[in-house]
């Protein structure tokens, strides 16, 4: 499994494809195979670059403040690390707050941006939301917190129709073997990120997707 250090962590990282390089940046609750599927996909028309956040799967959980703007910095440390000097980079929920940090610090590392159900600040719903999956790990663990968590990471129709799907994913966070003060902190990050009065500094080409229903990562927080 490769590794490399990076600030004060050793990150495990995965390549994928070739061509021109695409960073992909997971979420609150992935790794660097969470996405394998969109990663297959883009993989055949890109190098794709694929990771574990500080705090996440195999790479180092040390306990402090997260930002992030401090997994940005991992990030293109990451990219130094494996020889990348530019890349478009791709982002999902958590994942997009690191997008706009790293558009917005370091502006020469981007071709262009992508952001999936994301937000440049939580609404108080989506903080309500994150907050509640945070004590429910407290109080009862990782596998609970992930039961708690897919109610907001699907559609009511969705998650009534894809169980064996849905079991599966529950399974897979609530397995990840991350210290707990790793999860708490990366929500924390969420809730604490706020690049607003910023974003007019971010001059690449930036794709916005975002989900009609989703109420986590609301409409108007992507707008």
């Amino acid at each position: 499994m490769p590794k490399v250090r990076v600030n004060d962590i050793d990150m495990y990282y995965e390549i994928h494809g070739k061509g021109t390089p695409l960073v992909h940046i997971g979420g609150l609750a992935g790794n660097a195979r969470t996405w394998m599927r969109q990663i297959e996909h883009l993989s055949q028309h890109f190098q794709v670059l694929c990771f574990d956040n500080r705090g996440t799967g195999r790479t180092d959980c040390p306990d402090r403040p997260y930002s992030a703007k401090l997994f940005a910095d991992d990030t293109v440390g990451l990219m130094d690390a494996v020889g990348i000097e530019r890349a478009h980079i791709h982002g999902i929920s958590m994942g997009g707050g690191i997008v706009q940090e790293i558009a917005i610090n370091h502006p020469h590392r981007t071709l262009s941006l992508v952001i999936n159900c994301s937000f440049a600040k939580m609404d108080r719903y989506g903080a309500r939301v994150t907050e509640n999956i945070m004590n429910v790990y407290k109080a009862q663990g990782p596998h609970e917190a992930a039961r708690h968590m897919t109610l907001f990471c699907y559609t009511l129709p969705y998650f009534n129709t894809h169980k064996d799907e849905i079991d599966a994913k529950e399974r897979s966070i609530g397995d990840a073997q991350r210290p707990a003060h790793a999860f708490i902190r990366s929500t924390e990050a969420c809730i604490g990120h706020d690049a607003r009065s910023r974003l007019n500094q971010i001059k690449v080409p930036t794709l916005v997707n975002c989900g009609s229903e989703d109420t986590w990562c609301s409409v108007g927080c992507s707008q």
